[in-house]
């Protein structure tokens, strides 16, 4: 069953985090999780099964003044690795398209890591194709 995500499923998206390749601590999650769930422009939902997560897709609304259309940008998607391929992760992705189109947006964009091509297949199976290469540069102040 696809859902909003709610705070009582902090313990699986840290989890899932882990997963994802981004393992951070349960109170950074909880922390980031209360506000973000309040944020209007942010969607996040879970699939669960059996009352628990196994996935999750997370996105925030984009607006750019060099682009004429609202996105929605992927922050991130992952499936629990026992429950790959049994396209969960097309469902996500698949509702994030209903919730967009309601929305009234027209495109979403993700990144996803040159190493990851299985990641990059799956995409293209689902319909999204690249269209640029960049490099990630961080600075932390």
């Amino acid at each position: 069953m696809i859902r909003k995500a709610e705070m009582k499923d902090v313990v699986d998206i840290t989890r899932l985090s882990a997963v994802l390749g981004y393992p951070v601590s349960q109170s950074v999650i909880k922390q980031n999780l209360s506000r973000l769930l309040l944020d209007e422009r942010h969607e996040f939902w879970v699939y669960e099964l059996d009352d628990t997560v196994i996935g999750f897709i997370e996105a925030e609304t984009y607006e750019a003044v060099y682009s004429a259309d609202i996105m929605l940008n992927v922050l991130g998607l992952v499936v629990d690795t026992a429950c790959q391929g049994k396209s969960i992760g097309g469902q996500l992705l698949t509702e994030l398209e209903r919730r967009a189109k309601a929305r009234g947006i027209s495109v979403i964009r993700l990144n996803s890591g040159e190493q990851r091509y299985e990641a990059h297949r799956f995409y293209e199976k689902q319909g999204y194709h690249s269209n640029h290469s960049q490099k990630r540069f961080l600075k932390f102040l």
